[in-house]
């Protein structure tokens, strides 16, 4: 005798339960396989330490100023020593005050006679202490600029008061016209150099 079968059930596994309803389906995963792990960056900080451009930096100022060292030092090399004198004498009156200079120069001059090449000075010590062993120093330059011979002279008096004056008489002995330049220099004899002002009406 043949069993009848029941009732077959049969379930849509594709659709949802009715206990889902209303509720979309959750996405399927992707296999792993398919996932890219790109690696996470890591943060950067800076450090502390000096960085490669400040230090070359530093050296590129070094090297501009040792430059400009140098060509001040050519500088000075190449030009005339009159023209050296006299920027000394400029800077000292700039940043020296009346006290520090000692003399004003009234005259200085020169001339050639009887073969002989004079040149003849006269200060006035403008202090108001008196002024003691000076001297003169000479310095007499050649066409070129060169300095040719350095001759230091006596003032006619061993102490010039304050407001009295002392002058000084260069005499050059067979002088044949190779000085083209010379400048004056005032020192006392123990070797300090005397400041003075140039009061020369005629230059």
């Amino acid at each position: 005798m043949k069993k009848e079968k029941g009732p077959l059930i049969l379930l849509n596994l594709d659709k949802p339960g009715p206990s889902s309803k209303g509720v979309p389906p959750s996405p399927q995963a992707p296999p792993d396989s398919l996932i890219s792990h790109a690696p996470a960056e890591a943060p950067v900080f800076a450090t502390s330490q000096k960085r490669p451009w400040l230090l070359a930096d530093l050296f590129r100022a070094l090297l501009i100023a040792l430059s400009l060292v140098v060509a001040a030092g050519f500088i000075l090399v190449l030009l005339p020593q009159p023209n050296i004198d006299q920027m000394t004498r400029d800077l000292q009156s700039r940043h020296g005050t009346a006290g520090q200079e000692q003399l004003s120069l009234l005259y200085l001059g020169d001339e050639t006679k009887d073969n002989e090449f004079h040149v003849r000075a006269v200060v006035r010590n403008i202090t108001t202490v008196p002024i003691e062993r000076l001297d003169a120093a000479i310095r007499l330059y050649a066409h070129d600029g060169s300095v040719l011979e350095t001759t230091v002279v006596r003032l006619n008096k061993e102490t010039i008061a304050p407001d009295e004056t002392g002058q000084f008489d260069l005499v050059y002995p067979n002088y044949q016209s190779e000085f083209a330049k010379y400048s004056v220099e005032f020192k006392l004899r123990e070797g300090g150099v005397v400041p003075y002002k140039d009061m020369r009406t005629t230059r």
